[in-house]
């Protein structure tokens, strides 16, 4: 009996191991599927456990380093360009002196103090601040008000005499429109003539002055508020050498400039024909009313400064020698360099209406002396 359970088994062990290796083996046969890489199968029917994907660590990518674009550095100094009102202003930059305001100059960025000064203007003060798109800067400076003038009054033995303050300014000298066919070919081209201030007498020098400071009157008629005549130009120069030492002045004869602006008015002027109206008669002693003679000062009407007989009564020496006007403008002129007469101004008591005029002028001789010729003082 054992030993034929032991054959039915060998039996049975051929039979497993021919069919596993025939393909072509009869009966049924069980293909089994392929175990994956998730699972396998026992051989003894049972389920194989799941392994575990494996995955391959990741390589870290690789890029294409990217080149970074370059930022532009932002400037540290700009080209920074100035202007001023006053040409002639000096400048000041943080504390140094830049010279004249116009023009370029390089700053760093950032804040700069600002300075500026001029003679006769307000310093200016101020801060700029620099950058790209603040690199212009104009000023504009204030002119200093003008210092409350007052007249002057003057006391030479015994004989007290008055200057009127004029404020200096620039006006048209010569033959301007309100002349009309008047105006004589000597006082053309007409000019701009910018002038300081100063001070003009407020009359004619008088005979009782004159007689004050040098002794005696050359006048044959004679009137202590009478306009001294029959004084030459070199006669003048003596008179005001001898004032200024008895007063410590420095008084003058005027400019013909200083002369024609004071007549017009000054910075108060209102364009008169004469000094101090379109109509003569009321501010001037001239041949239609004089009578043939001079006349006590003050007596007519004042031009806009309060200066009496700038037409009229007796013509007035100037410092200035004789020439002719030239159109460019001018500041402070003081006449032509040199010549054979000097200038006078102003028309007389023997004068037509014309020849009493703001802008009148004419010339002589400095040592000549006659019945129309006095003088007015400056300072």
């Amino acid at each position: 009996m054992k030993q034929k359970l032991i054959l039915l088994c060998l039996f049975l062990m051929c039979s497993f191991a021919m069919m596993g290796q025939n393909p072509n083996t009869t009966g049924t046969i069980t293909r089994q599927r392929k175990p994956s890489q998730q699972q396998t199968t026992t051989q003894s029917g049972g389920t194989a456990k799941k392994k575990k994907k494996t995955t391959q660590p990741s390589q870290p990518r690789q890029t294409q380093p990217t080149q970074q674009q370059a930022v532009p550095a932002t400037p540290t100094a700009y080209d920074v360009t100035f202007s001023c009102n006053v040409s002639t202003a000096t400048l000041y930059i943080d504390g140094n002196n830049y010279g004249t305001p116009s023009g370029i100059r390089t700053l760093k960025t950032g804040e700069h103090s600002i300075r500026l000064t001029a003679q006769g203007y307000e310093d200016y003060q101020s801060t700029i601040s620099v950058s790209g798109n603040s690199r212009t800067f104009s000023f504009t400076m204030r002119k200093k008000p003008e210092p409350v003038q007052t007249n002057k009054t003057f006391t030479v033995s015994g004989v007290s005499f008055t200057m009127v303050y004029v404020q200096g300014g620039t006006f048209t000298m010569g033959a301007t429109s309100e002349q009309g066919g008047d105006a004589f070919a000597n006082e053309k081209p007409s000019h701009s003539v910018t002038l300081s201030s100063y001070y003009m007498g407020e009359t004619e020098v008088t005979q009782e002055l004159w007689q004050a400071v040098m002794g005696s009157s050359p006048s044959p008629f004679k009137g202590g508020n009478l306009p001294v005549k029959e004084v030459s130009w070199e006669d003048c120069q003596t008179f005001v050498d001898r004032l200024n030492s008895l007063t410590g002045q420095q008084f003058h004869l005027p400019t013909e400039a200083q002369w024609e602006y004071a007549a017009r008015g000054g910075t108060k002027s209102r364009g008169y024909k004469y000094s101090g109206s379109n109509d003569i008669g009321y501010v001037a002693w001239y041949d239609d009313n004089s009578s043939s003679k001079t006349h006590p000062v003050k007596t007519k009407q004042p031009n806009e400064l309060g200066l009496y007989d700038m037409s009229g009564n007796v013509d007035e020496w100037c410092q200035d020698w004789f020439g002719s006007y030239s159109s460019g403008s001018q500041t402070n002129p003081t006449g032509a360099s040199s010549g054979s007469y000097r200038v006078y101004r102003g028309g007389c008591w023997a004068s037509p209406a014309r020849d009493s005029r703001v802008p009148i002028r004419y010339g002589s001789t400095p040592s000549l002396r006659n019945s129309i010729l006095g003088l007015r003082l400056a300072l």
